[in-house]
């Protein structure tokens, strides 16, 4: 998800997760990212700012996380209240999260995950507010974890993190996990070819995390 704080290959990436000196388990920790990884909100956010004030971030490339590099914004001169308000909006949207998922193998493989012992959570910065159509979207897509965390300011902790943010795949992995960044335009400035390593669909995800696994279980 692009950025609502304010402030602004494979064997390779799986021998280098723990940097931080952390050791992997056989039964791994693993945080999903909801916006961006699981929900495609990239329509919805390109209509929000449309609507809400004329402005067409998809002119500029959608190339920014930080709302506030945006040329457009700052000559609205946006407050974050204002940004804040979009974002809301979207993720408060019931019609809107009656959708399909971003990828439709997220919930077969979040599913294998969760049989293997491994624990599975989704993990978003999203407010408390909009979780009610956050876990509607879940069930509607089949796709069943262990716990739904709102409000999160911090994605470390983590034996893997699947994720679009810059920060929080860059931070996950200073601090000892394995992270993977979700492709998109915004993140394309981050070095990712050891940790974090960029992915791009959820079957790409499934054999690195299964090397982690095997590599914890030796």
């Amino acid at each position: 998800m692009m950025n609502r704080t304010m402030d602004p290959t494979l064997e390779v990436a799986v021998k280098t997760a723990g940097p931080a000196g952390r050791p992997p388990r056989p039964n791994l920790r693993i945080a999903v990212d909801f916006d961006g990884v699981l929900f495609d909100h990239i329509p919805y956010l390109l209509r929000g700012f449309r609507d809400a004030h004329g402005i067409d971030l998809a002119a500029e490339g959608l190339r920014h996380w930080d709302f506030f590099q945006y040329r457009a914004v700052r000559e609205r001169n946006l407050s974050w209240n204002a940004v804040k308000t979009v974002l809301e909006r979207i993720d408060q949207d019931p019609v809107l999260h009656d959708c399909d998922a971003r990828d439709p193998d997220a919930a077969d493989v979040i599913a294998s995950w969760r049989a293997q012992g491994h624990q599975v959570s989704v993990v978003t910065a999203r407010e408390p507010g909009a979780r009610a159509t956050t876990e509607a979207f879940l069930a509607r897509n089949g796709i069943r974890v262990d716990e739904v965390v709102m409000g999160a300011r911090l994605k470390t902790g983590y034996d893997v993190l699947v994720d679009d943010a810059p920060h929080n795949v860059l931070m996950a992995a200073a601090d000892g996990g394995l992270a993977l960044l979700m492709d998109h335009p915004y993140n394309r400035d981050v070095p990712s070819k050891r940790n974090p390593l960029r992915v791009r669909r959820w079957r790409e995800i499934e054999p690195i995390v299964a090397g982690l696994a095997l590599e914890a279980a030796a």
